[in-house]
């Protein structure tokens, strides 16, 4: 019983958020201004694990259960979930992990872009920010201007870690990060658009959900969102298919071995 009324005070709330920002009653999944094919949900964290921004699964049940797995080919998995405060907190948090990467090199970045207001547009708009964390030691924050992006003072509210760590998803160190971030401080409502870069200098790789340009907000991805966690098995395909790659990878090489000797 305090679970319904939990949830149904919850979602007078978000109305009530949407009222203010919009004047309307929100729309049911709207899908404005994205990349066709490129939308993922937004669950609410697991009641029962801490999650702590250090760039790392701080204990192996972490993120288990925070977020549902989205991956950039086979090299990038992330997740996020977001948490109710108040009307005016809001915050997303993220976890990031760079499966090919383990070098630290000045020119690393990750890089999420912002339509909050779902407004798209050829180019950044005043409504769109852009976050960008540089060498791994480095954040700046971006606004746009009409026709680019213009440097700002980043939120307080931006919490971020990163770090060479293994994880229950994969035993080999690789970069991983952890990003939180307050929606409303960067113009997100409860649906919005983004953009998820990461970049590796020693091999001059970028990969970035959706493969669209940076500057061109009609083709960022959409965040659904869903008042539940993310529904126990929903991400064991996605385990499962990292654990059959790897062992995939792993009997070619024992036959390539075998074949030599």
């Amino acid at each position: 019983m305090k679970r319904i009324v939990y949830i149904a005070i919850f979602a007078a709330a978000l109305c009530s958020l949407l009222l203010l920002k919009t004047g309307s009653m929100p729309k049911i999944d709207p899908v404005e201004a994205a990349e066709p094919g490129y939308v993922r949900i937004d669950y609410m964290p697991d009641p029962n694990v801490t999650i702590t921004i250090d760039g790392r699964w701080t204990v192996d049940n972490e993120w288990t259960n925070n977020g549902e797995i989205t991956w950039i080919e086979n090299k990038v998995l992330f997740r996020s979930v977001w948490s109710f405060v108040s009307m005016s907190e809001v915050y997303d948090t993220w976890l990031v992990e760079f499966f090919t990467d383990n070098t630290n090199d000045t020119g690393d970045y990750w890089q999420m872009c912002i339509d909050g207001d779902q407004s798209g547009g050829s180019a950044p708009q005043a409504g769109d920010y852009r976050i960008d964390i540089i060498g791994h030691t480095t954040l700046k924050v971006y606004q746009g201007t009409g026709t680019g992006w213009s440097e700002v003072t980043p939120p307080a509210s931006i919490q971020w870690a990163n770090s060479i760590s293994a994880s229950p998803m994969n035993s080999t160190p690789h970069w991983i990060l952890e990003l939180r971030f307050n929606k409303p401080d960067l113009g997100a409502g409860p649906y919005w658009n983004f953009r998820l870069a990461v970049y590796d200098e020693s091999t001059g790789e970028l990969l970035s959900w959706p493969p669209t340009p940076r500057d061109v907000p009609d083709r960022y991805g959409f965040q659904d969102f869903r008042m539940e966690v993310v529904p126990e098995g929903l991400n064991i395909g996605a385990t499962v298919l990292l654990s059959s790659f790897s062992v995939i990878v792993g009997s070619y090489t024992l036959r390539k071995r075998l074949e030599r000797s």
